[in-house]
């Protein structure tokens, strides 16, 4: 056997040691009289065989059941879209022409400004606006709690609806703002 071939299969320290394969061992005496071939031949059959050096004979687990993960997340995400999706509409419906409208009118009318205050505006930064507004099919309902400097909480309604198409007259049917004393503040222009 040439040195470069036993190098290559690392023979020069199997001849040394013994060496082990699965469970057969190759002795020292007996590796020098083996030829390259017969020690790769016999290196191949112990890897092959029933060994448990490479192999572990046992039942393999049932793979785990991911249903209840699954079910959370899309719980989770169902619950996070719904809540998203409402906070963004009343996002929309607050920031839109009809209440900013309302909301100013509301701020220059002189009994709501006697009977709330000067600094009329929304009771928090992220208020409730009920109701619905379009633009496209002509109408806005909207109620909202107001609040002025003297610390009364007003509740506003605006109900418009455009006659004609597109382009058509818009027609206040209410707009007010109710006292907690029950009593009406028209803001009617």
């Amino acid at each position: 056997m040439s040195l470069s071939l036993a190098r290559t299969l690392n023979l020069g320290r199997v001849a040394r040691t013994p060496a082990v394969w699965g469970k057969r061992y190759i002795a020292q005496e007996t590796v020098g009289k083996l030829s390259a071939k017969e020690v790769v031949e016999q290196t191949w059959a112990s890897a092959h065989a029933k060994n448990p050096a490479f192999a572990v004979e046992r039942e393999l687990p049932l793979p785990r059941s991911r249903k209840r993960e699954v079910g959370i997340f899309l719980a989770v995400a169902v619950v996070t879209w719904g809540f998203g999706s409402v906070i963004a509409f009343n996002y929309q419906r607050m920031t839109s022409t009809p209440v900013t409208a309302a909301l100013f009118t509301a701020r220059h009318n002189e009994d709501v400004c006697r009977e709330l205050g000067r600094q009329l505006n929304f009771t928090s930064a992220f208020p409730w606006i009920s109701g619905d507004i379009s633009h496209l099919k002509g109408f806005v309902d909207a109620e909202f709690d107001v609040v002025g400097d003297k610390g009364i909480v007003g509740h506003l309604v605006l109900k418009s609806r455009r006659t004609g198409k597109q382009n058509g007259e818009w027609h206040t049917i209410e707009f007010y703002v109710s006292m907690p004393d029950g009593r009406k503040l028209d803001c009617n222009v």
